[in-house]
């Protein structure tokens, strides 16, 4: 997602948010990897090693997230519409530059 809102904003420099964006993101699939692995892991010693593993993710995402409420790219605490609102912005905003870009 970063290389094609850079590539349609003219710019190769990722922004502080968009790394943290998907830090969380590629944190979560590792989680979901992890966790299936530890449920489905044959030998107690399998499952001991995934779910460190699992742990280690969590707490990376948890610190990631923590980052990102702190700097405001996240604000979970803002009401639902305001959230919705933000969201309909820069959805616009991506889609205003690519029409820049294809014309």
């Amino acid at each position: 997602m970063a290389s094609l809102l850079n590539s349609l904003m003219g710019t190769n420099q990722m922004d502080d948010q968009t790394i943290a964006n998907d830090m969380l993101a590629g944190a979560k699939a590792a989680a979901s990897a992890y966790l299936t692995a530890t449920l489905e892991s044959a030998t107690p010693e399998l499952r001991a090693m995934y779910g460190t593993s699992l742990n280690q993710i969590i707490g990376g995402h948890a610190a990631v997230t923590a980052l990102a409420v702190k700097n405001e790219w996240y604000k979970p605490y803002d009401m639902p519409e305001q959230q919705l609102s933000e969201t309909v912005y820069q959805s616009q905003t991506v889609i205003d530059a690519g029409e820049g870009i294809y014309q």
